[in-house]
């Protein structure tokens, strides 16, 4: 198998653990998301001061990586139409596809900030929200 073919089909795993790994962290977001509300309409659930805070801040966090989930699939979804473009002008026999290869970079250096973005607000998001709900918890679960 030349490097070619290689490259060709790591790529291709490469882009579905993205899009696996994308609609993992909005599952998980979403789940915890629905949780929290839950525990909001819980009359047994109360919650002050610093609790707020690190609830407040966590669910913040865990819309904004919902958000941020939502426009990486997005981007991506623009990047794949792009590249259907560039192929399609490419059989065409059109040569002058520079501003469309740089849109392609453009859309895949996006992806992936928006990809890391998503992940690290999921993962303070939970932290943040885990805080608050021990805090609140601790004496039976301590």
């Amino acid at each position: 198998m030349g490097n070619k073919e290689r490259f060709v089909r790591w790529q291709g795993v490469l882009r579905d653990q993205l899009t696996f790994l994308n609609n993992l962290l909005l599952t998980i977001s979403f789940g915890v998301l629905g949780y929290t509300f839950s525990l909001l309409r819980d009359p047994d659930f109360h919650i002050f001061c610093g609790q707020k805070y690190f609830f407040t801040v966590g669910l913040i966090l865990v819309f904004l990586s919902v958000v941020f989930g939502f426009y990486t699939a997005f981007n991506r979804l623009q990047d794949f139409r792009t590249t259907a473009k560039k192929i399609r002008l490419e059989i065409q026999g059109v040569d002058d596809l520079n501003d469309i290869k740089e849109s392609i970079k453009l859309y895949g250096k996006v992806t992936w900030v928006l990809f890391y973005t998503q992940l690290i607000t999921t993962v303070l998001g939970v932290i943040n929200i885990s805080i608050a709900i021990c805090w609140v918890y601790k004496e039976k679960l301590f």
